[in-house]
């Protein structure tokens, strides 16, 4: 229900506010010198040294386990309370099985009787119980410590190593005699093993997570871990006794547990307050879980045993609901994934125990359903919780493995609770009511999966059509601005992302990295701008969706093909761009030796003045246009000239004047987009004058300032109202080319007399593409 915590230098504990003094460098972020610290072998020995002693430990308890006595019959419970054999060791015993025990006594002709009389012990459903710890009434409680008193006592001659015969009482039938022998290495239960392993692993992660920082939230978690351990593995032990536990560890398993349960609950208030970063109060919190334990155990000593158990679980409970809230405020004070994994954990972890809890105190009329609830209930329950605290570490790496792991505690949590509900309201069996519950839920998990797994927090909201048209857009941009590339990919990923913050620094990683547990990714920029540079560049994302998630695998991934995209966006356009300005030069150098030549044969074989003025004035309309064509880039101040040059030549020839107007802020390169549409737009507009205004004066002004193109074409003509007009293939084409720049036009009358046209383009340069349809207003 915790995770492994980075230290506090690490990027995700630097505020905010101060990200540019707490990371100066990218060495920073990767926490500096690779070398190992002269620290870690003793910490490394030290680690070695605790797993150690923990497998000396589990082995240990198997020894002494392969030592106790074990009946060779399996027992179960029935609906009525009674106990049924279910199944034998020996085939000689076959004849057992199904039959109702009732009575456990020694064997009549064995030489150990005690010489006072016959011992007799009852057996009944509740002495099938794995522990007191979930036996919810006293009176209950105290007959399971009484019954088990009088089974401990038969075997009070019981010598290591050796057999002794008992005699069972049956319901109906005579008594039989069976042999009890040691229980050995075969005797040992498949469970005890798991759950010892499984205890052994979160025992180490404990250890792992204290000794890479020691700190007190680390030192938090190591309780946690610890407590979990200790559960599972008396758990484990308990699955390897019969009849015959021994008295002293029964009673220390209840109080262990206890114990146990009320450490985890009071330390998870304290870790709450700890993790990611401290509250300003913290101390208040940790002074509250450890006050509300002492008045906890305070209670269990002082309280009549009718209420203990009431008293240990509602304290529980009241601790763990203020360590959700405690986790709440510290989220709401620096936001932070791994605060709502924790939560998250930590209410679904509570909501079950609750359950649970409810489960056993309601259960107590059926007595077979509260010795399953009560035995593999509390096991499944407390594996499921050292899952989570296994898992936690590990979760941050991929988001899918968390979604499946909930949708799958889900399914269990919904198989447990139909179980229930099956056996107590339809009295079905408990193999029947499991396999039905099992069918169920996990049918439902599987119809409903893609359903939920579709509708679950995604990790951006671009889809992929839109991610590869904002690539694009980027790549064009740079291409005129190559500077706007950090800006611009910056954005993109806080779109994609929406990261808590993103911020530049100097620096080179090979391809994208999780830090801090998937707290931080670091991206690479791609060199486009400064191919030959030695210092790169690296972008830093914090916490995604504000906060609320990590960074994953999958989420480095796609950033490292986001890059691969843009690289391959930049190499097409150079490519598409180059291929365009070989065909523009071949197809300039055909006009002018092909169409000119032949042009100029005419003008010389022209029959009067006014042809050879004609020829002469289309000669210069293609010299202009094969310049354009063959020209890789034109200023707009050298296209200006051009264009004034070639307005004054048409307007002369109408015996019209030109009023001429440039005024530039900045003298930007124009694209072959740009240049041949603005050179068209002035020729059509300027003809439809001399055709249809009757002018003698003509204005013209080209503005740029501040990336906002203004051109305007003005008469004193004999124009009617735009709205009136009828437009044609001129004025389509004036509006086909405006749109093509992405821009807008409109005319409009001209004070006193005239037609006045306005052509606006904003931001001008990004009008070297294909751009979003105009608006057009007369």
């Amino acid at each position: 229900m915790s995770a492994s915590f980075p230290p506090r230098n690490d990027p995700d504990e630097a505020p905010t506010s101060q990200i540019t003094s707490h990371w100066p460098s990218l060495e920073a972020v990767l926490q500096g010198p690779l070398e190992m610290p002269r620290w870690l072998g003793w910490r490394l020995k030290l680690l070695v040294v605790w797993v150690l002693l923990g497998c000396a430990l589990v082995f240990g308890i198997a020894n002494w386990l392969m030592s106790q006595p074990k009946l060779p019959l399996t027992l179960r419970g029935t609906p009525d309370g009674l106990v049924r054999v279910h199944s034998v060791d020996y085939p000689t015993l076959q004849r057992l099985e199904g039959r109702v025990l009732t009575s456990v006594a020694w064997h009549a002709q064995d030489p150990a009787i005690a010489s006072d009389g016959r011992q007799i012990a009852p057996v009944d459903l509740l002495v099938l119980q794995r522990s007191a710890r979930w036996i919810s009434q006293a009176e209950s409680r105290q007959r399971y410590f009484d019954e088990h008193a009088a089974l401990a006592a038969l075997l009070s001659n019981w010598q290591a190593g050796k057999s002794i015969m008992v005699d069972l009482g049956f319901q109906s039938g005579p008594t039989e005699s069976v042999l009890i022998a040691p229980r050995g290495l075969m005797g040992l239960s498949p469970l005890f093993w798991v759950l010892s392993l499984l205890s052994l692993m979160v025992y180490a992660v404990g250890a792992v997570v204290l000794l890479a920082n020691p700190q007190w939230r680390n030192v938090a978690f190591a309780v946690v871990a610890v407590c979990h351990s200790v559960e599972l593995a008396l758990i484990g032990i308990s699955t390897s006794l019969d009849l015959f536990t021994p008295q002293g560890f029964l009673v220390w398993d209840s109080r262990i547990r206890a114990v146990c349960d009320l450490l985890i609950t009071s330390t998870m208030v304290i870790l709450a307050a700890l993790h990611p970063r401290p509250l300003p109060r913290w101390h208040w919190a940790v002074a509250g879980a450890a006050s509300g334990m002492l008045v906890t155990l305070a209670g269990l000593a002082l309280l009549p045993m009718t209420w203990r158990w009431w008293w240990l679980q509602g304290a529980c409970a009241t601790m763990g609901l203020a360590a959700i809230g405690v986790m709440t405020l510290n989220h709401h004070h620096v936001p932070h994934p791994f605060t709502l994994i924790m939560r998250r954990f930590a209410l679904i972890t509570l909501a079950s125990w609750l359950l649970l809890s409810l489960a056993i105190a309601v259960g107590i009329q059926r007595a077979d359903m509260q010795l399953n609830v009560a035995t593999f209930g509390v096991m499944t329950w407390q594996v499921f919780a050292a899952s989570q605290l296994l898992l936690s570490p590990y979760l941050s790496r991929s988001k899918l493995i968390l979604q499946e792991f909930s949708l799958l505690a889900a399914s269990s949590t919904v198989a447990a609770s139909l179980d229930l509900l099956f056996v107590a309201i339809f009295s079905l069996g408990q193999f029947t009511s499991m396999t039905l519950s099992l069918f169920l839920s996990f049918g439902v998990y599987l119809s409903i999966r893609r359903w939920l797994m579709t509708r679950l927090p995604g990790r951006d909201p671009l889809t992929t059509e839109r991610l590869f048209q904002r690539l694009y857009r980027i790549a064009r941009e740079v291409e005129r601005q190559p500077e706007a590339l950090d800006n611009s990919l910056m954005q993109l990923m806080r779109e994609l992302f929406d990261p808590l913050e993103a911020s530049l620094l100097q620096g080179s990683v090979g391809a994208a990295t999780l830090k801090g547990n998937g707290s931080v990714l670091l991206m690479p920029l791609p060199q486009l701008d400064r191919p030959h540079s030695d210092s790169g560049r690296v972008l830093i994302l914090k916490y995604a969706k504000k906060g609320q998630r990590l960074f994953t695998g999958e989420d480095a991934r796609l950033a490292d093909r986001i890059v691969e995209q843009l690289h391959r966006a930049m190499n097409f356009d150079k490519a598409v761009e180059q291929g365009r300005s070989e065909e523009r030069l071949r197809i300039a150098q055909d006009l002018h030796d092909d169409i000119g030549a032949r042009l100029l044969t005419l003008m010389y074989q022209a029959p009067n003045p006014a042809m050879e003025e004609y020829i002469r004035h289309t000669l210069q309309d293609l010299k202009t246009l094969t310049r354009g064509l063959a020209a890789q880039s034109h200023a707009l101040s050298e296209a200006a000239g051009e264009w004034k040059r070639d307005l004054s030549q048409r307007l002369g020839a109408a015996r019209c004047e030109l009023e001429w107007q440039l005024q530039i802020d900045v003298d930007v390169v124009l694209t072959m987009v740009q240049w041949s549409a603005l050179t068209r737009i002035l020729r059509e507009l300027v003809n439809n004058t001399i055709s249809h205004a009757k002018a003698n004066k003509v204005h013209v002004s080209v503005t740029l300032e501040q990336d906002r193109l203004t051109l305007v074409v003005a008469d004193n003509g004999v124009g009617v109202e735009p709205t009136t007009w009828s437009h044609g293939l001129g004025l389509g084409g004036v509006r086909k080319r405006v749109k093509q720049l992405g821009g807008v036009v409109r005319w409009m009358s001209n004070e006193p007399r005239g037609i006045r046209c306005e052509v606006v383009v904003e931001p001008f340069s990004a009008s070297a593409g294909q751009a979003p349809d105009p608006q057009v207003s007369h």
